[in-house]
């Protein structure tokens, strides 16, 4: 059990390093394309930090209306 355990991962790491070196060349371009908008997203980041926000104005409090309760007086029962 173990000894196929063994084996399997030497098999595997066989096999990754054959299909890795056919394919070095495509995988050296997927590297630099991903190098190059990792440097685009950071300019356009740095940008939209750059360009901040204006700041808002804030509105004056506007004085309320006091209102007052209306009672409604009672007639006196006698």
């Amino acid at each position: 059990m173990i000894t196929g355990l063994i084996v399997g991962i030497i098999v595997g790491f066989v096999a990754g390093a054959l299909v890795t070196r056919n394919n070095v060349d495509e995988v050296n371009k997927v590297v630099l394309e991903t190098a190059e908008l990792l440097d685009k997203a950071e300019k356009e980041l740095k940008e939209l930090k750059a360009k901040k926000k204006p700041a808002t104005k804030k509105k004056t409090p506007t004085k309320r209306k006091t209102t007052t309760k209306k009672t409604v007086k009672k007639p006196q029962v006698d």
